[in-house]
């Protein structure tokens, strides 16, 4: 097979949709292309874009925002699809992708995500649970997504990712990727309705301090690893938080690899 699929999916109106396929895992294996997929908000696909989406075939949308996200810029996906959403609500705060209230210096924003980091995996399970089962079942091609695609689909991704086997510094870039994948501000200012998970809906972008806007933009891999981090220090090893949180046992993460892997 080809090294990895075209990661980031060129299409007018998307927020960081890309491929997972291609990723080596330890065992020699890879992620099958065109069955795992991440993105953010998914409210904006032009016309043009639909002959691709259609081409992935996509059977499954596990969609990872909070109710008044998905009511205010609802998924639109141009054809028939099962949409997962959950209705348990963690705190807003909490569940903000970008909380940036209170972050008036680069320095006090930084600390800001790396504390909005490690609480996640506590308010993250639930949702994370759900995806797995429904990768379980078999139902891929499948795309989870929140606002941005960065945050709460980071750590998605990571757990996913790690569970295939594939290794921490793969994991870690891939994550990265957001950086070079989209303009998370650009997109926001484009699209009038996007916040991204930013807390309040106004665009706060203009009137942001420069430093304070990179650093909630930004995809820094200390981010994910304050994540990881704090899972470890939990429960002392990733394996254990996704089989005592996210149901995932020696037999389901066989069964995982088997099929979502290729040789």
């Amino acid at each position: 097979m080809t090294d990895t699929p075209v990661r980031v999916l060129p299409l007018a109106g998307a927020c960081n949709l890309r491929d997972l396929g291609g990723y080596p895992t330890t065992d020699g294996r890879r992620v099958k292309p065109g069955v795992l997929f991440r993105s953010g908000v998914m409210s904006y696909f032009y016309p043009e874009d639909h002959a691709t989406l259609h081409r992935l075939g996509m059977r499954t949308i596990c969609d990872l925002r909070r109710a008044d996200e998905r009511n205010k810029e609802p998924t639109r996906w141009p054809a028939e699809v099962q949409i997962i959403a959950w209705d348990d609500e963690p705190h807003h705060e909490a569940q903000s992708e970008l909380s940036w209230e209170d972050s008036t210096t680069p320095e006090d924003a930084r600390n800001t995500i790396i504390g909005l980091y490690r609480a996640m995996p506590n308010w993250l399970n639930v949702r994370l649970r759900g995806i797995f089962e429904q990768l379980a079942e078999g139902n891929v091609p499948l795309v989870f997504h929140c606002a941005a695609g960065k945050d709460r689909t980071g750590l998605s991704a990571a757990l996913i990712l790690h569970t295939l086997g594939v290794p921490r510094e793969t994991i870690l870039d891939d994550y990265e990727l957001t950086n070079t994948a989209v303009d998370l501000g650009a997109f926001m200012l484009k699209h009038h309705k996007a916040a991204l998970g930013l807390t309040d809906g106004e665009h706060p972008l203009q009137t942001m301090d420069p430093g304070v806007r990179e650093v909630l933009m930004k995809a820094d891999r200390d981010y994910l690893s304050a994540a990881l981090d704090q899972i470890e220090r939990d429960y002392q090893h990733i394996d254990n938080y996704v089989e005592d949180r996210l149901g995932v046992d020696n037999a389901m993460r066989r069964s995982l690899r088997d099929a979502l892997l290729t040789e």
